[in-house]
C-alpha cells in the first residue's frame, strides 16, 4: 500500500496503490498534498469533511482530487490523513447509470508555507492518463497534476 511519483518530464504523475477503493482515494490524496508540501511536516490538529460525487471512478477521482486542492489552495489548510467512505448509489443501474460518492474525514493543520516547506504549486488535476483499476485484487490509481 502506498503512493509513488512516476517519471514524468513536466508534471506529476502518480501512482497509487492499495488494498481498498477507500485507502486507494486516501493514498491519492495525501500523495496530492506531499506534491505540493512536506506531508509528513502536517500536523493533525483539526478535521474537516471532505465530499465529492462522480459519475463513473475517473471522474469521482478527478472531482475528489479538486476537493483536496481546493482545501489545501483556498482554504489553507494542509492535510496529512483522510478517512474515506464512497457509496455507489444503483437506483438507475438497469440503464447503466451509477453515481458515487466519497465523504472524509481530513486531519491536518492551518498551511504554513515556511513548516511545511512548499515544494511547487499545482495548477490544477487533469483527466490525461488518469486511471482507476482492479489489478489482482488491489486497486492502482494513477493521475496527472498540470504543475
Amino acid at each position: 500500500m502506498g503512493y509513488r511519483m512516476l517519471e514524468h518530464m513536466t508534471d506529476a504523475l502518480v501512482e497509487v496503490e492499495a488494498d481498498t477503493l477507500e485507502d486507494a482515494f486516501a493514498l491519492a490524496a495525501k500523495a496530492l498534498v506531499d506534491v505540493m508540501v512536506d506531508v509528513s511536516r502536517v500536523e493533525e490538529r483539526i478535521e474537516v469533511i471532505l465530499e465529492a460525487d462522480g459519475h463513473d471512478l475517473e471522474s469521482l477521482l478527478y472531482n475528489w482530487l479538486e476537493q483536496v486542492m481546493i482545501t489545501l489552495v483556498s482554504e489553507h489548510i494542509a492535510m496529512s490523513r483522510f478517512i474515506t467512505k464512497i457509496k455507489v448509489d444503483d437506483a438507475d443501474a438497469d440503464a447503466g447509470n451509477y453515481r458515487y460518492r466519497i465523504t472524509a474525514k481530513a486531519y491536518g493543520e492551518a498551511l504554513d508555507l515556511e513548516k511545511h516547506r512548499y515544494k511547487v504549486e499545482i495548477k490544477g488535476v487533469t483527466y490525461h492518463m488518469m486511471s482507476v483499476e482492479n489489478v489482482d485484487g488491489r486497486y492502482r490509481l494513477r493521475f496527472l497534476l498540470d504543475l
